[in-house]
């Protein structure tokens, strides 16, 4: 029979027991708390580290491509009724019938572009030659200031678009005229087509004011920019050469460069003059001599972003 002694002794032992196994189970409790808390800030150390990685990806990629919008164009000219304009003499009548005329001209000869697709380069250049029967007239297109323009006109020369049309506008400024320029990329002649689809306004912002107080902007010589309406982003095909500077507002946008060379064959075509500068006239403003685009080809293109 056990003494008390030994009965204290044996309650002593259990307790110490009790008491070891009690602090084994808060330590292993510790460890595994801390091992949690661990992986929880390793998961959101990492959350951290991916985001920022990500976030760092995204102004990369939003830095060297853009998303590009084309809206389909599918409005036609409309004809107008000469009556209406009586009243304003016959020189404004007869530009009216100029106008119908037009209309009835774009028949056939219409031609419908394919717009690029996919996010376009924000950067590089690419080398243009415009073919003509009166020469060569070599652009250099930069996409930094108009990626969306230069893009679509890129994509338009490779499907071969502008190839065997005529540049149907030529301004010959005269003492007080502002407007220096030769227009193309109408497949149809008349300037008032384009490829089925029209191109975002991007509009240059490093302009010089003219010094006349008219609040125009210049277009320096050598200028290649792409023509409008009146009407926000409705610029299709159709682009102007300027030969001289000119006078507008900053509502045009600006693609690129002639090369020296080009402006010499701009300056034989100019120097011949226009058939007509009657608005009534079938040849108004159209270059005396035909000036007829056989192919624009696309060369070298450079600085572009890897995708």
């Amino acid at each position: 029979m056990s003494t008390n002694q030994e009965r204290r002794a044996e309650a002593r032992q259990r307790l110490r027991e009790q008491m070891e196994a009690q602090a084994r189970r808060e330590k292993q409790l510790k460890i595994a708390a801390a091992a949690v808390v661990v992986v929880v800030l390793l998961g959101i150390v990492g959350f951290v580290v991916w985001n920022k990685a990500e976030e760092a990806r995204a102004e990369e990629y939003a830095a060297n491509w853009i998303t590009c919008d084309y809206p389909e164009d599918t409005a036609a000219p409309e004809k107008i009724d000469p009556a209406e304009y009586e009243d304003q003499g016959p020189e404004v009548v007869a530009e009216v019938e100029r106008f119908n005329e037009q209309v009835d001209e774009i028949g056939e000869s219409k031609r419908d572009g394919e717009a690029p697709t996919g996010d376009q380069p924000r950067r590089g250049t690419a080398e243009i030659t415009i073919t003509t029967n009166s020469g060569e007239i070599p652009l250099l297109l930069d996409r930094e200031g108009a990626p969306c323009n230069v893009a679509s006109f890129v994509s338009l020369s490779e499907q071969g678009f502008f190839n065997d049309t005529e540049c149907h506008r030529l301004t010959v400024a005269e003492e007080g005229a502002a407007l220096s320029v030769l227009q193309c990329g109408d497949p149809t002649g008349t300037g008032l087509s384009g490829p089925g689809y029209t191109v975002v306004d991007e509009p240059p912002t490093d302009l010089a004011v003219a010094d006349d107080g008219s609040g125009m902007s210049v277009y320096p010589r050598g200028t290649v920019a792409m023509a409008k309406s009146q009407a926000p982003n409705s610029a299709g095909s159709q682009f102007f050469l300027v030969y001289e500077d000119s006078m507008l507002p900053a509502e045009y946008t600006v693609m690129g460069t002639i090369s020296e060379s080009g402006l010499e064959v701009l300056d034989e075509i100019t120097d011949a003059g226009v058939k007509s500068n009657d608005p009534s006239n079938a040849d108004y403003q159209r270059p005396k001599s035909a000036v007829e685009i056989e192919k624009v080809t696309v060369g070298a293109q450079e600085g572009l972003p890897e995708e």
